[in-house]
């Protein structure tokens, strides 16, 4: 396809213009100066052609209906396209070219004098991440006579959003053991209501539960470590970090694929979750759709910003790019205690890691390959 902002003749205008020169050679070869002037009123005409198109505006709009505006990788989204005349215009429009998400669709749109062109329909599929544009229509607008061609871009575009790629993950993980929190209630104390405290249950403690909220009693009864939690707070509550910091456009697809798997096997065993992108944070109840979730981890971008960490009071799943000392620094230095697991890029500097985990801290590394469920099949966390 020829793209170009000035007109072109088309098939018919160059035949158009060699008929032409070829009456005013006759004229001269058989001496007929009506010929000549014949000659001239041909070149004359595809030279007006020529300027209406260039200089000329199709009086046309386009409206299109995108169906689903948010998609799943490779899901179908169908494009409806409509042209409509908005005003008098000489030229017409013959074709119609679209850009959708770095591909493009094509077609032959004829007026048919009622203002209104066959509406035009295709299909897309989308397997990357993110917003992708739709739009803008180039048309292709001729002359009258059809002796002059040109494209010309009509205002208006569309876009869909393709959410991350999901993968199933096991209820039978370590990791989903502490947060899905099967190792959470174990003993009940006995009602001091009437004394006005709140009802407290006692868990296991793990690895960075303060000192000051073990349950001595609980502890004695049950021959291990046990803390205070109250009763009120006994509904597990996980933050899904997703740090943002990222050279590698890649690396950031695994974080949010896995991030969005991890967040819908938590909402369907019931948990409350805070998904935090970067700066931006979004809470899924049980009760609520994750889908705006998944459109924040959608959308993310690599970003210089550090990520927040969400609820202090929660448990923590980190998901990372490539750690150097400064960043695990940062981390260690944050008052809140360690997260559950950090997933971290296996290029990650050593000293980083080490550093990390001789404060407890559990790294899973991952590459930009691996598999999600896999990874989080296997994965052992310290408690």
């Amino acid at each position: 396809m020829s793209w170009s902002r000035w007109p072109a003749p088309s098939r018919r205008g160059v035949v158009f213009l060699v008929v032409a020169a070829l009456v005013v050679v006759l004229a001269f070869v058989w001496s007929v100066p009506v010929l000549v002037q014949a000659g001239g009123v041909l070149v004359g005409a595809f030279v007006l052609a020529m300027l209406a198109v260039a200089f000329g505006r199709p009086a046309w709009s386009v409206q299109r209906d995108v169906e689903p505006r948010v998609a799943d990788p490779g899901e179908p989204i169908a494009v409806h396209m409509q042209l409509t005349r908005q005003g008098h215009s000489a030229l017409d429009v013959v074709e119609w070219w679209e850009d959708a998400s770095g591909g493009g669709h094509s077609g032959v749109l004829l007026d048919e004098g009622r203002g209104r062109a066959p509406a035009a329909r295709y299909e897309l599929r989308l397997s990357q991440r993110g917003r992708h544009g739709i739009g803008p229509t180039s048309v292709r607008v001729s002359d009258p006579f059809g002796l002059a061609t040109r494209w010309v871009e009509l205002p208006g575009e569309s876009s869909v959003v393709v959410l991350p790629r999901r993968v199933p993950l096991s209820a039978d993980s370590a990791l989903m053991d502490v947060l899905g929190g099967r190792d959470q209630l174990v003993e009940r104390p006995t009602s001091s209501r009437g004394l006005g405290e709140p009802d407290v249950l006692a868990r296991p403690y793990r690895f960075g539960d303060p000192v000051k909220r073990l349950h001595w009693k609980a502890t004695a009864h049950r021959g291990s470590l046990m803390v205070r939690q109250e009763e009120q707070q006994s509904r597990r509550r996980v933050v899904l970090v997703v740090e943002t910091r990222s050279d590698d456009e890649r690396e950031l697809d695994w974080r949010a694929s896995a991030a969005a798997s991890v967040l819908e096997r938590l909402h369907r065993d019931g948990s409350d979750v805070q998904v935090v992108v970067g700066e931006s944070s979004v809470d899924v109840a049980p009760d609520t759709s994750p889908h705006e979730a998944l459109i924040s981890l959608a959308l993310a971008e690599p970003s210089a910003a550090a990520a927040r960490w969400g609820d202090p009071g929660a448990d923590r799943l980190v998901f990372a790019g490539r750690v150097d000392v400064a960043a695990a620094r940062a981390w260690l230095a944050q008052p809140d205690r360690a997260p559950v697991a950090v997933f971290v890029h296996a290029s990650s500097d050593d000293e980083a890691l080490g550093a990390l985990r001789r404060e407890g801290w559990t790294c899973l590394t991952y590459r930009d390959r691996d598999d999600v469920a896999e990874l989080w099949s296997d994965a052992e966390v310290r408690r």
